[in-house]
């Protein structure tokens, strides 16, 4: 079977985006550690929470996207939404 230039561009971009979503979920866990010794040493108000909130919902709203636990507006959303539209610009010429 024949992999199509097409296919082998979009796996290239997808493990790309894994990539980029584990060297963020890397660099957020080694962070958030040190920001929290931070906190634990030098203060008594524990603010190191809200970072810890922000940027864990971007890390977790990457892996939705990465991962597709929510497969809504995915690739192949958008081919069937290319193809209804000219499906539907094909019978509108055909009725003209």
């Amino acid at each position: 079977m024949e992999t199509s230039e097409k296919d082998l561009r979009a796996a290239r971009r997808k493990v790309r985006h894994i990539r980029h979503f584990y060297r963020h979920l890397a660099t957020y866990a080694v962070v958030i550690v040190f920001l929290h010794i931070i906190n634990l040493l030098t203060s008594s108000y524990y603010w190191a929470i809200w970072p810890t909130l922000g940027w864990g919902l971007a890390v977790a709203a990457q892996a939705i996207h990465v991962f597709g636990f929510f497969n809504f507006f995915d690739e192949e959303w958008e081919e069937r939404e290319v193809q209804k539209i000219l499906e539907k610009k094909r019978l509108k010429a055909q009725g003209s």
